[in-house]
């Protein structure tokens, strides 16, 4: 290309919505495997200083750094009544930003002034459109707000997956937004290098006895207690030796108690021994318990395009997962499904994988690396032009 287009990445680190850092990072992974002249010049936008090392890391080599001034981070309270949700929402000092941006890249709920002319506004999923009752009626207000400001024929507005494309034409089935999907993918550290017996002093595992791996934060909507029911039962009326490691934040900034509900849950019902809580542990160790658990298990009530089962996908680790649309869309035939509210059918499912030796899927994962920057930025230059 003549002059690299210049496209404006809104970022922040952070551990409490870690799926969304991972796939920025993810992002410029993939726009760095392009050819160098369809590189384009990426303009980093932050809150924290600190954030851009985690970017830095990553070693892309058309990049530039620009901290803006702000009185609240990305997942901060917005005030005291949205206070048990996160509302993805900076404050800035007046000034609009330009830094010759061609293409800002945004989560539709940010409202950054500037000066921009194109825009394109993602949108992970519509979780309070399937579990309003998790979400405060101000919040539910806010985001509904943000969609509709971004439902003419000049905003473009990018999906992760089919059916959150789907769920917004069930809301808005007269907008003329421009609607693209791609399909995130995600990259990997070094994993494999770690040693397993060091890892269960670590965590104080006993790693020769069998396990499922749940790496998912400590969110209501993540589903964990089906998980416990279901190991309850097996436990009841099996002598089958296993555990359940979960990992992830343990905190709901909209269930507070959540995390000490599962643990009482846990202890009432005598199922110390055979669970563990990992807290939010390096990515590098997720990954390793992941490869060298029988199965990794997602019981969630709903999910975006999963990061989780992206991961396991990337290393053809089996999957028991919620009988979501997006989940189906995800992995096709190539997954053990149960109902999320059915601890029975998900007992069931870990059973099989303990009376059997279930082969490994074969995703073909390293086509899915490069595709995620091509077809993004099939979608910036369809904008640009």
């Amino acid at each position: 290309m003549d002059q690299r287009i210049r496209i404006g990445i809104i970022y922040s680190y952070d551990e409490n919505w870690i799926g969304g850092t991972y796939y920025y990072q993810n992002l410029i992974q993939s726009l760095n495997l392009l050819p160098d002249d369809e590189k384009p010049f990426i303009v980093i936008l932050s809150n924290a200083a600190a954030s851009f090392e985690s970017i830095k890391l990553l070693h892309y080599p058309y990049i530039s750094y620009q901290l803006i001034n702000q009185t609240h981070s990305l997942s901060q309270r917005v005030s005291n009544k949205l206070k048990r949700i996160f509302v993805k929402n900076w404050v800035y000092q007046s000034a609009k930003i330009n830094f010759d941006i061609d293409v800002l890249f945004q989560p539709s709920e940010i409202n950054l002034p500037n000066t921009i002319k194109k825009h394109l506004y993602w949108i992970p999923d519509f979780q309070e459109l399937h579990l309003p009752h998790l979400f405060s009626q101000e919040y539910l207000a806010y985001r509904k707000q943000s969609q509709e400001a971004i439902l003419g024929s000049t905003h473009h507005i990018l999906f992760s997956s089919e059916d959150a494309k789907s769920d917004f034409k069930r809301l808005y089935p007269t907008a003329m937004s421009h609607c693209y999907v791609v399909n995130f993918a995600v990259f990997h550290p070094d994993y494999l290098s770690y040693v397993k017996t060091e890892l269960g002093q670590k965590y104080q595992i006993d790693m020769n006895v069998p396990f499922f791996f749940s790496p998912n934060q400590f969110w209501k909507h993540k589903n964990h207690i089906v998980l416990l029911q279901a190991l309850k039962m097996i436990k009841e009326t099996t002598h089958y030796n296993f555990q359940i490691l979960f990992s992830g934040k343990e905190f709901d900034p909209r269930n507070p108690t959540y995390f000490e509900e599962i643990k009482e849950y846990v202890i009432e019902n005598n199922l110390n021994d055979c669970v563990r809580f990992l807290g939010f542990i390096d990515r590098g160790e997720q990954l390793f318990f992941m490869k060298n658990a029988v199965a990794v298990i997602q019981p969630s009530l709903f999910e975006g395009w999963s990061s989780v089962v992206e991961d396991a996908k990337a290393m053809n680790q089996n999957l028991i997962v919620s009988n979501l649309r997006v989940h189906k869309e995800q992995l096709g035939d190539q997954a053990f499904y149960f109902d999320p509210l059915d601890p029975k059918q998900l007992a069931s499912q870990i059973i099989l994988f303990l009376e059997k030796k279930i082969n490994l899927p074969q995703f073909n994962y390293e086509q899915n690396l490069s595709l995620f920057g091509k077809n993004f930025m099939n979608v910036v230059l369809n904008l640009k032009s």
